[in-house]
């Protein structure tokens, strides 16, 4: 029994490491593995002073201005009963420039979470994949890459061709996502 207990223990503990939630005011510095996905969560206190329901219609709010307005680029889903959205959308990363000065470009696809759960806003920023549109003039990589196999700490140990296009695409990801949850925290700033 004990036995069990330990390994259960060691198991929670090591998966536990790879989560990566980050508070106000922090920046995302790492890109955490939670069940094998690449996974970015963003945990702040709800506004105080103001009721569940109330801070629900902020994070919908922030929900509507940020995905709501162009069905072309990004859509989003609220469940009041659950008090969080849902939302898809893609944007366009210029990366920085790489050792031969030239500054490429890869289009970020993405799914949004947000909720209120236990007097917190969380945001999950989950399912990110890659188009390089490219592809046809670089052979080296394909059209889609998904994030777990472009940005993680083990895609960038690979030395290869692309080694530098994973960094640079990582350095440029984590500065969206610090941006985006920059604006987050200032929808509930008190």
């Amino acid at each position: 029994m004990k036995k069990v207990l330990i390994y259960l223990v060691a198991s929670l503990l090591s998966s536990a490491s790879f989560a990566q939630v980050v508070k106000q005011g922090e920046k995302f510095t790492s890109v955490p593995l939670i069940e094998g996905k690449v996974t970015f969560l963003k945990e702040i206190p709800v506004k105080q002073g103001l009721s569940p329901e109330e801070n629900y219609k902020l994070l919908k709010e922030w929900a509507i201005v940020n995905y709501g307005k162009d069905p072309f680029i990004s859509s989003v889903r609220h469940d009041s009963n659950n008090q969080e959205f849902i939302a898809k959308s893609r944007i366009e990363l210029l990366l920085p420039a790489n050792s031969k000065g030239v500054r490429e470009k890869m289009i970020m696809r993405y799914r949004v979470n947000g909720f209120i759960f236990q007097s917190k806003c969380v945001l999950e920023i989950t399912e990110i994949s890659y188009l390089y549109e490219n592809s046809r003039n670089n052979k080296l990589l394909p059209r889609v890459i998904r994030g777990e196999d472009f940005i993680t700490d083990k895609a960038l140990e690979i030395t290869d061709e692309v080694q530098e296009f994973r960094i640079n695409t990582r350095k440029s990801t984590l500065f969206f996502l610090d941006e985006l949850a920059k604006d987050f925290e200032n929808k509930f700033a008190n």
